[in-house]
């Protein structure tokens, strides 16, 4: 959801996207923003994809403390440049060439569930090579329309409700690095352990390509191609019930059930 610039009573511009994905500026002399502030939200689960002291050609400096890091400024400047454009739904991300390296995530491996997914990196290794509790992995993201084929199972267990899994997407993971071409040289699926070639993973211009566009239902006017000023939804609420992780657990402990 793209929403038009607008200039306010501090004469700063603000560019509008879901109400957490936002960026404050003003223009320069030759109508470049200047950005004052911007968000991070929807951003933060990427790994930079390059580092502070290698940033964009093209785009100045950021200014000190406006709340994101320097990947992040470098691309809501580029969503500013096209905002402020004749085609603000049209963003180029070719402005660096990491952006076409694969899109990555960090996970810390900080519980039994989460050091299984380097079950098969770690199985035939040194403890001393092995990812171990509390350690770091990457994850990445498949490009889509891409699929693995599960193992048939050796045995059928019973408790098991539903059919074996077939094709899926695969759920590539690898050992902490912080380079993505490298991390991506031994990325493996973690349900087969088979690896998964780098041509099959999301890169990061894939990744933040509909960023801009992203829907907003809680507003009208909100959906993907709409731009301009949106407007609250009123909700009337007519009946009670829980929904959420917690409320799913109500009662559990003795506690009087507030459904009932």
């Amino acid at each position: 959801m793209l929403m038009a610039p607008a200039i306010n009573s501090s004469h700063f511009m603000s560019l509008q996207f879901p109400p957490k994905r936002y960026a404050l500026f003003n223009l320069d002399g030759q109508g470049k923003p200047i950005i004052r502030k911007a968000s991070a939200h929807g951003l933060g689960h990427l790994m930079a994809p390059y580092r502070e002291d290698d940033p964009a050609s093209g785009i100045p400096d950021p200014l000190r403390g406006i709340g994101v890091s320097r990947w992040q400024y470098d691309y809501w400047y580029k969503l500013l440049e096209a905002g402020l454009s004749d085609s603000p739904r049209q963003l180029s991300l070719d402005y660096h060439p990491n952006l076409q390296a694969p899109a990555m995530s960090r996970y810390g491996a900080t519980s039994p569930k989460m050091l299984n997914w380097m079950k098969s990196h770690n199985e035939g290794r040194d403890y001393k090579d092995q990812i171990k509790p509390f350690g770091f992995m990457v994850s990445f993201t498949a490009r889509d329309g891409v699929y693995a084929q599960a193992p048939e199972p050796a045995l059928v267990d019973p408790g098991k409700r539903g059919r074996p899994m077939g094709k899926y997407p695969p759920k590539p993971s690898a050992p902490f690095e912080r380079d993505p071409a490298k991390a991506a040289s031994s990325a493996f699926d973690r349900i087969t352990g088979e690896p998964v070639d780098q041509s099959m993973l999301k890169t990061y211009a894939e990744a933040l390509a509909n960023y801009h566009l992203h829907p907003e239902d809680k507003f009208e006017g909100g959906d993907y191609y709409d731009s301009g000023e949106t407007r609250r939804r009123h909700v009337k609420a007519e009946t009670l019930g829980l929904i959420g992780k917690e409320a799913n657990h109500v009662g559990e402990g003795g506690e009087v059930d507030p459904s009932r």
